[in-house]
């Protein structure tokens, strides 16, 4: 019988390192303006890259519909994004930040920026960028193959 030592199983040590960042993200942006994981991560991503249907959303955060539709709507009801209609696709609509979205985002980004130091600060330069080679490997694998 296979034996399995759970504190090297990648699986869970993948999971503790994300429950580890997560809670240190987390706590800035729930402390501050009360948001949930699901809010803050649409957030970002309007912030980095602009105006997205709530497709694309999905698309770029992994996140499910539920998560990204009820985060849209608990910034809408903040006032903190705008929409505009979707000229390659009537059926849908673009989201973007508006000015109080903005300032919120950009009110939040030194501090996530803060945080990732602290987290990264354990490793050298070159481990970060070992880290961040690795991890953007281990993301780029299809996750079907995974299956048995």
């Amino acid at each position: 019988m296979a034996s399995l030592i759970l504190e090297e199983f990648f699986p869970f040590q993948t999971r503790m390192f994300y429950r580890q960042v997560s809670s240190a993200v987390s706590r800035i942006y729930e402390t501050r303006y009360g948001l949930k994981p699901y809010e803050w991560r649409t957030m970002a991503i309007l912030g980095t890259d602009g105006e997205f249907t709530a497709n694309d959303i999905v698309v770029k955060s992994s996140m499910d519909k539920v998560s990204v539709s009820r985060a849209i709507s608990a910034l809408k009801t903040r006032k903190w994004v705008l929409f505009k209609p979707n000229k390659l696709d009537g059926r849908s609509r673009l989201v973007r930040l508006s000015n109080a979205g903005a300032r919120a985002y950009e009110d939040l980004v030194p501090l996530m920026l803060q945080i990732e130091e602290k987290l990264l600060s354990v490793y050298t330069k070159d481990e970060v960028t070992q880290l961040r080679n690795l991890m953007g490997k281990l993301s780029k694998q299809d996750g079907s193959k995974f299956t048995l």
